[in-house]
């Protein structure tokens, strides 16, 4: 019988051993992690780099802002030796320990990121702006550098949006050091969020830049110059007009011709945009963007134009002589025939603001015929790239300046760059105020308005608002030997109009008055929302008043928590003047206003206003108020 299996002794291992290896392994530990004493103290470096690479930038010194970048991508490289190596993967399996060592690695790899976006937007800087750059070339742009252009921008936007993914694993991490990573997380996201937006919107342009200057085969396009002194929903009367063709980068005009040509006059039928409720019957290409959006009323003129000319065009690009004279801020001024030297202070006045001073209507039209090609020109002559760029994006958000395009993947990224022209979608409040013009006039240039709107909210997140719309005709004294016709002349100082209020969805009037007069409570539809028309005619010096006041049912989200959070979109007119803004909140008794909004102050207890002497941007706000009630321990 075999003997039985011996019994093993059991080995004790002793605490000293146990203490012994652990403090050999944190003392190991602790030797890798010298590196990361020197972390925080480059982390700082690459930022101070990067903020004095963006000064740089700005001040024009493309020289500077590259060793800036070269220097922050020393320290950022540092940083991540230091927290990506050995050293950072033990210390990060370590219990409590390691969470802020994770937390540390992704602020590492969003500098890191950062740093990237900065070397892109550098290397294509000389390209677009400066006294070398070759983005522009005469008529037209270089094809090549628009390419290197269009992946610099892809890159910047890819490594920005994979920052803001890195920063969003920074977590509140125990340790005293948690709160000082937390708020460091804070701090970088501040900057990164909207950088990586703007370079979300511009990547969606520049993606179609490339077709859109005919670099995949040739385009034509049709360029309006729109005349603030007369104004339609739209902005500006498309006045005079010049057909373009691009092909491979390269810009061919053709003759610029007034919307007063016999052709053009003609009044005619085409088939209208689907919905559009102001194309009813026969209509002129002057008289064919009275639709707020450039979508339906650039589509009209286009449509127009086809009918014409037979002449098929890809899209529409309008341009007011506001947006002309900012550009001139940046090109210089023009020499003109006749009228001597225009600079940007007083282009729009001399152009559209002083109809006396031309000998007749022909010499008017001659001017204008000349100018019109000076956008193109002045746009793509070579320098100052982005400064031009950034005026256009300017002048779009007063709608100065907005694109049309047929092709519906180029009209996105048109629309995502905010150069359509368009309403804003907002379910909540609005303020849209605009004018027709309705005596055939050009006094829309001394036109001065203000509008003021009273909401006072309710519980459940509607609203009772009464707005005020204030227009002075402030027109100089007639100086015709002739008496004033009041309407159909360049030379009258009468002003009439057609006031249209673009109301938040789902919006009831309930009484309306212009001039004193009562309005009645009808409204039209827009596409799904209502507006209201107004008629006002204004003499000279004259001030008149139009009233609405009307219910909003979801001017503000009331999620139930003891929370109402006020909502306000506002689009603005391309005005000469720009028009003034102050919107006054009541929130119901009981509410405290929490922060807000740059630009909103408090009026009172549960009370809050925003005003703007001359709106030119396309705001939206937020204003949450709350309940003393729920906040009360």
């Amino acid at each position: 019988m075999p003997s039985a299996r011996p019994t093993p002794q059991r080995r004790l291992v002793r605490p000293a051993t146990v203490i012994g290896g652990l403090l050999l392994l944190l003392v190991g530990m602790a030797l890798l992690a010298i590196p990361f004493l020197a972390a925080p103290e480059h982390a700082e470096g690459a930022r101070t780099d990067l903020e004095a690479a963006r000064d740089s930038l700005s001040a024009g010194d493309v020289g500077a802002a590259d060793a800036s970048v070269r220097s922050a991508r020393r320290h950022a490289d540092r940083v991540q030796d230091a927290m990506q190596g050995l050293g950072g993967d033990l210390w990060s399996l370590v219990p409590i320990v390691g969470e802020p060592v994770a937390d540390v690695r992704h602020l590492g790899n969003a500098l890191d990121h950062l740093t990237a976006a900065a070397e892109a937007a550098v290397e294509s800087w000389p390209a677009v702006s400066g006294e070398d750059a070759t983005l522009f070339a005469g008529r037209g742009v270089d094809v090549a550098t628009l390419e290197t252009l269009v992946d610099s921008v892809d890159e910047a936007s890819t490594r920005l949006d994979a920052a803001q993914v890195e920063l969003g694993e920074v977590g509140d991490s125990a340790l005293g050091v948690g709160t000082r990573l937390g708020d460091a997380r804070d701090e970088a996201s501040e900057v990164v969020t909207p950088l990586a937006a703007t370079a979300r919107r511009a990547r969606s342009i520049t993606d179609v830049l490339p077709e859109l200057f005919g670099a995949r085969g040739e385009r034509t396009y049709l360029l309006a110059l729109l005349n603030p002194s007369e104004q339609r929903f739209s902005g500006g009367a498309p006045l005079t007009v010049v057909p373009m063709e691009v092909s491979d980068g390269s810009l061919s005009m053709g003759d610029a011709v007034d919307t007063t040509d016999p052709r053009l006059f003609k009044v005619g039928r085409w088939d209208k945009v689907e919905g559009n409720p102001f194309h009813d019957g026969r209509l002129r290409l002057s008289t064919s963007t009275y639709a707020p959006d450039w979508s339906v009323s650039g589509e009209e003129l286009l449509r127009g134009w086809v009918r014409r000319t037979s002449q098929e065009v890809d899209g529409l690009v309008v341009v007011d002589v506001v947006a002309l004279a900012d550009m001139l801020r940046i090109t210089g001024p023009v020499e003109t025939e006749g009228y001597g030297t225009l600079d940007a202070d007083g282009f729009a006045a001399r152009l559209v603001g002083d109809y006396d001073r031309f000998p007749d209507n022909e010499a008017r039209k001659d001017l204008n015929r000349a100018i019109v090609p000076l956008f193109a020109e002045r746009l793509l002559e070579p320098g100052d790239g982005l400064a031009k760029l950034e005026s256009l994006r300017t002048s779009a958000q007063g709608r100065h300046f907005a694109i049309w395009m047929r092709d519906p993947d180029v009209q996105s990224a048109v629309s995502d760059t905010g150069l359509a022209g368009e309403l804003s979608d907002t379910r909540h409040d609005y303020l849209a105020v605009f004018n027709q013009n309705t005596n055939a006039s050009k006094a829309d240039f001394w036109q001065q308005r203000s509008v003021t709107s009273e909401v006072r909210l309710r519980e459940d997140g509607s609203a009772q608002v009464r707005l005020t719309i204030s227009v002075l005709n402030d027109s100089p004294p007639y100086v015709q030997p002739f008496a004033d016709p009041r309407r159909g002349t360049y030379v009258t100082k009468w002003n009439g109009m057609t006031l249209g209020v673009f109301l938040p969805v789902g919006a009831e009037v309930t009484g309306a008055t212009a001039a004193g007069r009562p309005q009645g409570t009808r409204v039209f539809d827009y596409y799904g929302r209502p507006y209201k028309l107004l008629r006002l005619t204004l003499p000279p010096g004259a001030t008149r008043e139009a009233v609405l006041e009307y219910d909003v049912p979801a001017a503000a989200l009331a999620p139930g928590d003891g929370t109402l959070t006020y909502r306000l979109d506002a689009t603005p007119q391309g005005l000469v003047v720009p028009q003034a803004v102050t919107v006054d909140v009541r929130w119901p008794d009981g509410y405290e206003v929490g922060e807000l909004p740059e630009g909103w102050t408090r009026t009172g207890p549960g009370r809050a206003s925003w005003t703007d002497p001359g709106l030119v941007t396309q705001p939206s706000f937020s204003v949450t108020a709350s309940s003393v009630e729920q906040t009360a321990p």
